[in-house]
Parts: structure tokens; sequence; C-alpha cells
């Protein structure tokens, strides 16, 4: 199994982050980590569980229903 096909705590602590500012770049800071390293987070999350986790609309970010039930179960 490679490494990208295992979600871990990082990648929930970083998506519930990210739900709780709607807002990458306010994750990566509250984070500390860059702003690239959690929007890569985001895209494995979705990836692996081929569900869209946000919708992007006007650089905006809003949680689909897929990602609030997420936030749910990682909370």
């Amino acid at each position: 199994m490679r490494q990208e096909d295992t979600m871990t705590v990082r990648h929930l602590k970083v998506f519930v982050c990210v739900a709780k500012h709607l807002s990458m770049t306010k994750a990566a800071e509250e984070l500390f980590i860059a702003q690239p390293a959690v929007s890569n987070t985001i895209l494995e999350l979705e990836k692996h569980y081929h569900v869209k986790l946000f919708e992007r609309i006007n650089k905006r970010l809003f949680l689909t229903d897929e990602g609030k039930t997420l936030l749910i179960k990682a909370q």
C-alpha cells in the first residue's frame, strides 16, 4: 500500500481546520504549514474517498454534503 493510499489523523486535522475557517490559507497559518501542503492534503482526502469535500466558488470554500458528513465523523 502506498503512503498516499492511507488516511492519517493529520489528514483529518487539516480537513477539520479548513472546514472551521473555510480557508486553506487560514488553516495553513493555524497549523504552521505551507498553504500548498493544506491544498494537497484536501485533494488527497477527496481522491481517497472519491468525493468533493468543498465547493470552490469565487475563491471561497463551502462544505459539500459529503464534507459536512466527514466533518461530523472527524470531530
